[in-house]
């Protein structure tokens, strides 16, 4: 029909008008290998996001959702269509490439929160700044400005294992923000935690949007999650559904 795909032509058209594209997901297909099954679990999906944008991706039940945020965050590589960072067109790149682009551009908060249980808040942030290159002095600087951000100032020699889920999810946050990435994912960042924490967290996600202009892409369930962000792109299927 003459006028199919046309409100999704205006909304992207609009959003390059409002601001620089950061992330551009073209054509993207995955497609995974469930016995003799094919299960297509992104069908052709097209995303823009704008830089310092909160988005987010939500979605029943195996509509896509984390497979497009692996996706666009690097941590999978699509079947066909690619993804453009920065105006980096990440499908030109080697795995080790991909490796090294992740650690330097992207950080990643994810429900599990993937503390080292050995390593003390400081050490879980600093261990990645390490793995670029930089001094033990400079990693420890930098960990105790960022858990000081995120409000644990207090417990930068303290374990996992001696705090709360809230408290864990900071120091995750923390070190996926540690070096000032371009394009900060999470997937279902408030999971684990109760209602009120939850909100301490989002509280924190929104702040560094706001203040620091982070981009935000968040993976959630929630529509009170949601309701953080600017804008919410929902999956159906395998395929946008709607953009609001």
């Amino acid at each position: 029909m003459e006028n199919e795909g046309k409100p999704e032509l205006e909304m992207e058209t609009a959003l390059e008008k409002n601001g620089d594209i950061i992330i551009e997901g073209i054509e993207i297909v995955r497609t995974f290998k469930m016995g003799d099954v094919q299960v297509r679990a992104l069908r052709g999906v097209n995303v823009k996001i704008r830089r310092g944008e909160f988005v987010a991706i939500m979605g029943p039940s195996g509509s896509g959702k984390t497979t497009l945020l692996n996706q666009l965050g690097l941590l999978d590589t699509p079947n066909s269509g690619k993804v453009i960072i920065d105006n980096t067109d990440t499908s030109l790149m080697s795995d080790k490439e991909k490796g090294k682009f992740r650690l330097h551009n992207l950080g990643y908060v994810f429900q599990d929160y993937a503390l080292l249980p050995e390593l003390d808040a400081s050490e879980n942030v600093y261990i990645s700044l390490m793995m670029q290159g930089k001094t033990k002095e400079e990693c420890e600087s930098a960990a105790s400005e960022i858990l000081k951000a995120v409000g644990l100032g207090d417990r930068l020699h303290q374990l996992p294992s001696k705090m709360s889920g809230g408290q864990q999810q900071r120091v995750s946050i923390a070190r996926a923000l540690a070096h000032s990435p371009r394009v900060l994912f999470a997937d279902e960042p408030c999971a684990n935690l109760d209602s009120q924490t939850s909100r301490e967290v989002l509280d924190l996600f929104k702040k560094f949007n706001t203040e620091k202009d982070q981009t935000i892409v968040m993976v959630t369930h929630e529509e009170w999650h949601a309701a953080y962000a600017d804008r919410v792109i929902r999956l159906k299927d395998g395929v946008v559904e709607e953009r609001t």
